[in-house]
């Protein structure tokens, strides 16, 4: 008897942490459980095969609205290819409409809630023989086991290298966001301390790069988060990162004392800001009080240490474009690492679904179940927050540009002003949506900052070049390029005085200690150099370094040398 568990993960370093902890948890009954684990951009023929040679018993499939589509694809024929093998399914996209799951698929059942104590039953039933009497819907609600009980799974793992490592400290919320399936279930369970330490004491043996918490809410109880933060700063390994979903009102001075600590890089924080807009966070049901967390956002900022990821909602009640782009210039003044505009999900079950009609919200029949419009926000806004949308993915959180993105900010009333014109220049010139390689963006970045300085008084000889400069001290704070840009200028007239300096530093490696074995010859391969006549107070000769990169925005180091300007 073999049941196969089959997780669908969005990315190849994602890994599923639910079918992991079913194993864990099926006991005796262990050795009879495989897990089978694909990514959406897999083809359905390539995962039926796959399924179809491990020859289970039984099949339970791990649902979520990030693979629900491809399960559409692959569960028909796979009912057609194995008619005599039992299918479940479990996870929040069948949890809450198990009936029509069983009957859209042809399930044998579905497991609803933690399906931990239930698969275990489930288990047992098949290996005794007795599954006939198993009901259709098993409810993990009614019987669940604690974290505690819940054995650590994530010792199992091979691959620590290239996946990001899921770890639960607690479950539930004790907040009720209409628009969370986490405000369904009230109830809170926490992972003993102690427990919590000695398990992340093995990631960080295994110098694990990432690991990231699933908690909801990790600081909702002091009493749990912060001895774990502390344990993480006392024995740091140098290379683990721990990533948190926090609440950045529940922060106080005793938090911040332990992170100011931190190495840098050696946690990030996901803070849900979601709206700044008063009257949408009490509808939407949301504790939240943004002075505060705009004031320990910027607390954090300044210790250069820890980074900080927040998010967006749009398409929330109440807030229509103009409001939402008050809520993104706020968000964006906080200069965060990473700025996630998202987009309402009415997610099955949730309380949001059930006030959908009230607010004339409009969405997708299909997951991710993604807002259309709503009474506030029509279907062209939309559209506009799609363009805002793709232009911060690629120039604000790509952190590539953040240099030429502050030099051109003051040019326009407000950051959303910003995108919005950078949005409608990608429509326009048909590039919306469209792959571009890294010089090709910031070509196209001088492309539209020129026509944002057009008709100036003073021309746009002096911006543009300016312009240039910042596009070029980006490009290479991030990419050690072996072939310039076109927008590059030449570096003949500086060639001797950059010379100069390498023959300096390979005989002394003031500016660069860790390249001390270096010759000259092996240090013009390492290093990059270029000239900057604007971007400083006076001509600057920079060395620019890749071997230590900034833990917070991965770009590499740079030695600044002011120079007189020599020419040939």
């Amino acid at each position: 008897m073999k049941i196969l568990l089959v997780a669908i993960n969005a990315r190849y370093i994602h890994s599923n942490p639910a079918v992991s902890s079913l194993k864990a948890c099926a006991g005796i009954y262990a050795s009879c459980v495989e897990i089978a684990e694909f990514t959406i951009n897999q083809q359905p023929g390539y995962i039926l095969r796959e399924i179809y040679k491990k020859r289970p018993s039984v099949i339970a499939f791990s649902c979520y609205i990030w693979n629900r589509d491809l399960l559409d694809a692959v569960i028909p024929d796979l009912r057609r290819l194995l008619p005599h093998v039992d299918l479940w399914a479990g996870g929040p996209e069948v949890s809450y409409d198990a009936a029509d799951a069983i009957r859209r698929w042809r399930l044998r059942g579905v497991m609803t809630g933690p399906g931990e104590a239930v698969f275990f039953r489930l288990a047992a039933a098949y290996a005794s023989g007795t599954d006939r009497e198993l009901p259709a819907i098993l409810e993990g609600g009614r019987q669940r086991l604690t974290l505690d009980e819940i054995p650590f799974w994530q010792g199992d793992i091979q691959d620590f290298a290239h996946r990001i490592v899921y770890y639960e400290s607690s479950r539930g919320c004790p907040f009720c966001c209409s628009y969370c399936l986490s405000s369904i279930d009230r109830g809170m369970d926490f992972r003993s301390v102690d427990r919590v330490c000695r398990e992340l004491d093995f990631f960080l043996e295994k110098k694990v790069p990432q690991v990231k918490f699933v908690d909801r809410t990790f600081n909702c109880r002091k009493d749990h988060a912060l001895p774990i933060l502390r344990h993480i700063l006392e024995h740091d390994n140098g290379v683990t990162n721990f990533h948190f979903e926090i609440s950045a009102d529940l922060l106080d001075e005793d938090y911040l004392a332990v992170m100011e600590r931190l190495r840098p890089g050696a946690i990030q924080l996901e803070i849900g800001v979601q709206s700044t807009c008063p009257e949408t966070i009490a509808e939407i049901r949301r504790s939240m009080d943004f002075a505060r967390v705009a004031a320990m956002v910027r607390r954090i900022s300044s210790w250069g240490n820890i980074h900080i990821h927040l998010d967006l909602i749009a398409g929330l009640p109440f807030e229509d474009i103009r409001r939402f782009a008050v809520s993104f210039n706020d968000v964006y003044a906080l200069r965060p690492q990473q700025l996630q505009l998202g987009f309402l999900k009415v997610l099955k079950g949730s309380e949001m679904e059930r006030l959908a009609p009230g607010y004339d919200l409009l969405y997708t029949d299909r997951p991710p179940y993604e807002v259309l419009s709503t009474r506030w926000l029509s279907y062209e806004d939309l559209c506009l927050l799609k363009q805002i949308e793709e232009m911060v993915e690629i120039y604000y959180n790509s952190g590539q540009f953040t240099h030429t993105l502050e030099y051109m900010l003051p040019r326009f009333e407000s950051a959303w002003a910003m995108y919005a014109s950078l949005g409608a220049w990608y429509e326009s010139h048909g590039l919306s949506g469209t792959q571009s390689s890294r010089v090709r963006k910031y070509e196209i970045l001088l492309e539209w900052g020129i026509t944002c300085f057009h008709g100036e008084v003073s021309g746009t000889e002096e911006p543009v070049s300016l312009l240039t400069e910042y596009l070029l001290y980006d490009l290479y704070l991030r990419e050690h390029m072996k072939n310039r840009p076109s927008f590059a200028p030449s570096k003949e007239p500086w060639r001797d005085a950059a010379g100069d300096l390498l023959r300096r530093e390979s005989l002394e490696h003031r500016l660069f200690p860790e390249l001390a074995g270096c010759n000259y010859r092996e240090l013009t391969k390492a290093l990059h150099w270029e000239v900057f006549t604007r971007v400083f107070d006076e001509p600057t000769l920079v060395l620019f370094g890749y071997g230590r990169r900034d833990p917070l925005t991965n770009n590499g180091t740079c030695a600044l040398v002011p120079l007189l300007e020599r020419r040939i």
